[in-house]
This record gives structure tokens, C-alpha cells and sequence, in this order.
């Protein structure tokens, strides 16, 4: 891991139940010595990406900057806006738009539906790739070696939903690459259903998935067909607006 790498894990220190860090948090987490965990967080509060506090240390403004930023300009969200909004009039169901993160999947476009209950994995949230049909139709589109690395090392209650041994594993995601879309029921919200299906980058390599979820009667009063062709078109117009 070089200087950078080493750097930006520090971000990765964040989480819920740990909002605020200090010189200490960071040593003993990451194993970095006390003059380099000064000089990392030195570097990103200079870059706006730490505040110092009393306590330690939290999230910059910078960061709140760029999330403005690629709200308002993602390319990605750019050529689904349109597509979003008629979506949501046709099925008044809840969509989500989710892009691919080293081995995890982050939902960055949420729009409510008809339920009043959001779902619980909304804006900002990660989940990983073998749960939901949102990222399970991204794993499927992933490269042979990077599936059979996810497979080596995932746990086996991951691998229940999808196949226990590579063989059935293989199978389960040729079906969705097959399809063209995936999907789920009570996997990541008791109670709630959702299709996905996959958007590509201009090169053909997966980038994300458009999701429509909701209660799961609500869902299961739709035509099957009449849903996967909705969200397998709406998927190619993104993937082609990205392409340019």
C-alpha cells in the first residue's frame, strides 16, 4: 500500500458509531505511527477533508462539496433524471440509482414511491453484492476472475441465496446475465420487493443498476414481464446516454 492509499484509509475509520477520531484511533486501527497518522491528518484537513474538533477529529466541509457536486453533475445521474421521474409515474414503486465501490455497491439517487416506509438501504448506504436484487444483477457482470474471488472468499450464509458451490453459484448468475435483470424479496427490508437491472460504462464494463422496490403486495400486483421490460429498457437508454 503506498503513501496515498495509506492516507485516504483513514477516511475509511468513519462509521456510525465512531464519528469523531484522534492520533490514537488511528495507531491503533491502522497500525500507523504517531508521526505519520500527524502528517495524514495534516494533509486532509488542509484539503478540507477533516475538521479538527476538541475531541479529534471528523468529516470536512470539503466532502459535503463534492456530494453537491455529483448530485447536481454526476454523469450518471444525468442521463437517468428523465428516466427516474417516469418511472416512479408509471409504478409509483421507490427507484434507486446504485454504482459499483471495490466489492461494494452505494445507492446514489433515491426517490420515494407510493409507500409511505422508505426503504431502510437508502442514499449513502452500502450494501454488499450478494444481497438484493440491486447488487446481485452487478455481481453477475463482473469479470470471471472477480467473481470467483468474491465466491473464494464470502461467507457461506452470503453464498445460501445464490449457490453454495461455484458450479451453482455460475449458474445463478448466467441466469441473471441471461435475463437481463434480477429479482429479490425481503432480502435487505422485510416485506419489500425489487427489480434491477444492469447500466454499463462506454467501454461495456459494469457501473451500476437502476432499482424500482417496494411493499412486496404492492410489487407482486405488476406483470412480471411488464416490469423487466420496463427496467431492461430504461437501463440500455442510461447506458447509451453514457456512452455519448
Amino acid at each position: 500500500m503506498n503513501s496515498l492509499s495509506r492516507m485516504l484509509e483513514v477516511l475509511n475509520l468513519f462509521k456510525p458509531e465512531q464519528p469523531v477520531i484522534d492520533i490514537e484511533v488511528i495507531c491503533s486501527q491502522l497500525g500507523y505511527t504517531s508521526a505519520s497518522a500527524y502528517r495524514y491528518v495534516k494533509e486532509l484537513s488542509n484539503a478540507g477533508l477533516l475538521v479538527r474538533l476538541p475531541r479529534g477529529y471528523a468529516l470536512g466541509p470539503r466532502i459535503i462539496e463534492l456530494d453537491r457536486h455529483m448530485t447536481q453533475f454526476d454523469p450518471l445521474l444525468a442521463a437517468s433524471r428523465d428516466i427516474v421521474g417516469d418511472l416512479i409515474a408509471q409504478t409509483h414503486l421507490e427507484l434507486l440509482i446504485s454504482e459499483l465501490y471495490d466489492s461494494t455497491v452505494i445507492n446514489i439517487l433515491q426517490r420515494s414511491g407510493a409507500d409511505e416506509q422508505a426503504l431502510n438501504f437508502g442514499r449513502g448506504r452500502p450494501m454488499d453484492l450478494f444481497r438484493s436484487a440491486t447488487a446481485k444483477v452487478i455481481l453477475a457482470y463482473l469479470l470471471p476472475r472477480q467473481l470467483k474471488r468474491l465466491f473464494d472468499n464470502a461467507a457461506p450464509g452470503d453464498l445460501e441465496r445464490i449457490g453454495l458451490t461455484w458450479k451453482d453459484f455460475s449458474k445463478a448468475m448466467l441466469r441473471i446475465r441471461k435475463d437481463g435483470y434480477c429479482i429479490s424479496e425481503g432480502e435487505l427490508d422485510p416485506g419489500k420487493s425489487g427489480i434491477a437491472a444492469p447500466i454499463f460504462d462506454e467501454k461495456g464494463r459494469i457501473l451500476g443498476s437502476i432499482t424500482l422496490a417496494g411493499n412486496s403486495e404492492r410489487f407482486n400486483a405488476f406483470n412480471r414481464e411488464f416490469l423487466s421490460t420496463l427496467m431492461i429498457d430504461a437501463a440500455r437508454k442510461i447506458t447509451s446516454r453514457i456512452a455519448g
